[in-house]
């Protein structure tokens, strides 16, 4: 059964971030550089929030804000609201917490509470049993 560590394998101690006092247009810059679709928000080296592509279009453009003035702090989903995983957690429990509380990232915990990577939605494999097929 692959875990979480599993998952991460060489990504493990990877942590793409950016600062919640900066704008959401850097912020969806960095996640375009890199090819993903949330970044942590942080400051000093502490885990503050999440912010996802879904923050910025429900968050900026549906409300009529524009990205260069609006601060990645004012629409991140903040860290009292996130779910963690941890490096020992099973694939199957690591879905099971993102399909009940419907998110997608998660990042990743070590032993010492120390963000070391995030796993998403598009990191696991969902192999479809022929025979459930309707």
């Amino acid at each position: 059964m692959n875990t979480i560590s599993d998952i991460l394998g060489s990504r493990k101690g990877t942590v793409i971030s950016i600062a919640s006092t900066q704008s959401v247009h850097d912020a969806l810059t960095l996640m375009e550089k890199h090819n993903v679709s949330a970044l942590l928000a942080m400051d000093k080296g502490k885990l503050v929030g999440i912010i996802s592509e879904k923050d910025y279009a429900r968050k900026v453009v549906l409300q009529g804000r524009t990205s260069k003035a609006t601060k990645v702090s004012e629409i991140m989903v903040e860290h009292d609201r996130i779910h963690f995983a941890t490096l020992k957690m099973t694939q199957q429990e690591a879905i099971k917490l993102m399909s009940e509380n419907q998110i997608r990232h998660l990042p990743v915990v070590d032993g010492k509470k120390k963000v070391v990577g995030v796993v998403s939605i598009r990191d696991f494999s969902f192999i479809a049993d022929p025979e459930s097929e309707d």
